[in-house]
């Protein structure tokens, strides 16, 4: 009697043709055998699923590939090069929520470095010349950014085009809530020319920077204006935070006059 041929014992490259022909979500969860062996697949044949995947939607490659948790910027690369070869040209693109869902503050105090999840990843798509919007899910990655109070993640995010202005100025609250002043700054204030990319939101919520002032044969720095105005609701709740240092910044560095409420509060 002949021994029936079982999928599992089928050689691994066997199984990843039948993958790559099946397209199967399901596939690699079946057993913890599979699983394995999907997971510890090489990068091209990550890539090269993840490409067939997506294309139904072409022009949106990036955005549904980088949701991908197996998407790695090796992974990223060889999709990219498949898209070439293709002659694909996705045209939009997202930071994925997966990579700050996880972003908490350090219980340790520790701070956050270059190093740290999900910076170097970040930096890295953006090399491949690849250009995600940053400000989708009304500023979800921001807001995470800061929450957790990852300063060098929050700099790049506001280098690559975020905006502040989300849902009433989410960020800039959760900054003052923290009293932290080094936050609250960091995000108010333009320190350097931001990248622009294909963000709608970003189209409608940026702020024009000043031109420059000609006077006679010298001409004066460019002045950035702030990506968000100081607004008394935001005195109020530094004051209500006992945020002094705060307080200070926004009444004499920024000139934000307390309503009469606040002024109560003050004193």
């Amino acid at each position: 009697m002949e021994e029936k041929l079982q999928l599992s014992s089928l050689p691994i490259e066997l199984l990843y043709e039948i993958q790559l022909y099946a397209l199967s979500h399901s596939l690699p969860h079946t057993s913890r055998h599979f699983y394995q062996i999907f997971k510890d697949a090489p990068p091209s044949f990550q890539a090269e699923y993840i490409f067939r995947r997506s294309l139904d939607r072409p022009e949106s490659l990036y955005l549904k590939a980088l949701r991908y948790p197996s998407c790695s910027l090796e992974v990223l690369q060889f999709i990219k090069r498949y898209a070439e070869k293709h002659a694909i040209a996705p045209i939009y693109s997202e930071l994925p929520k997966r990579l700050f869902r996880d972003l908490t503050p350090r219980k340790d105090g520790s701070h956050w470095s270059d190093r740290d999840h999900p910076l170097p990843f970040i930096r890295g798509i953006y090399t491949t010349g690849i250009s995600p919007d940053v400000n989708t899910s009304s500023g979800y990655a921001l807001t995470k950014a800061v929450q957790s109070g990852f300063i060098p993640l929050v700099q790049l995010l506001l280098e690559k085009g975020a905006l502040p202005a989300h849902k009433d100025n989410l960020t800039v609250r959760v900054a003052i809530r923290q009293k932290n002043l080094q936050m609250v700054r960091q995000l108010i204030e333009r320190t350097d020319r931001v990248d622009h990319g294909p963000s709608k939101e970003k189209r409608k919520l940026e702020i024009e920077r000043t031109d420059s002032v000609d006077h006679g044969p010298s001409k004066k720095r460019r002045k950035l204006e702030d990506r968000v105005t100081v607004t008394k609701e935001m005195l109020k709740l530094a004051v209500k935070c006992n945020a002094q240092d705060i307080v200070d910044y926004f009444t004499k560095e920024k000139g934000c006059v307390p309503d009469l409420q606040t002024l109560y509060l003050m004193h």
